[in-house]
């Protein structure tokens, strides 16, 4: 059975985003780009929002691995990211690339039943109200922070409101020397 691991980049003050919807805050170095790319080149696939997936997307896709200013760290995840599972979860995407699974009923039963297929994990990037309806229904095992040494005030939360707290229990935690900590929890 496959798990489905929350992986988000966030503020030391809980914002994915900051006001306008910019990651320019993110501090990505070598180091990080290294963890990223053993990181994803082991998993199954990954589960978007419909906004992520549009910018990530649309961004990894359509990066040129011949531009001098493009980092062979970069080339690589952009090589990695290209042969891996896409799951959409929209009611609204029409247009989805090619080998893209949307899933616009019962997210819940599909996400479920993704779960139980066989392969490598499945890492979940999106936006809080993905997050917080998959972490209502029980669906996410682990949640990997990677949490940036950066207060941004306000922005996009990494949780919409929540029905109940998710309690977690912390399995790991390790630190990158840009100062980027990384909390690995589970479900209490």
């Amino acid at each position: 059975m496959r798990r489905l691991i929350s992986y988000m980049f966030t503020s030391l003050d809980g914002f994915i985003a900051d006001r306008d919807g910019g990651l320019d805050w993110v501090p990505i170095d070598d180091e990080l780009m290294r963890f990223a790319n053993t990181y994803f080149a082991t998993a199954g696939g990954i589960v978007f929002g419909r906004k992520v997936h549009e910018g990530f997307v649309s961004y990894w896709d359509e990066l040129d691995a011949a531009n001098p200013s493009v980092t062979e760290l970069e080339a690589e995840f952009a090589q990695i990211f290209g042969n891996m599972e896409r799951i959409v979860a929209s009611n609204t995407l029409r247009d989805a690339p090619e080998g893209t699974i949307v899933i616009a009923d019962d997210l819940p039963a599909a996400i479920g039943d993704l779960k139980d297929r066989p392969g490598g994990d499945l890492l979940l990037i999106c936006g809080p109200d993905l997050r917080s309806t998959l972490a209502g229904h029980g669906l996410i095992d682990r949640y990997r922070s990677l949490v940036a040494p950066v207060a941004l005030g306000e922005g996009v939360p990494l949780f919409s409101p929540l029905r109940e707290p998710a309690r977690l229990r912390l399995l790991d935690s390790s630190t990158f020397e840009g100062g980027v900590v990384m909390l690995d929890h589970t479900p209490a």
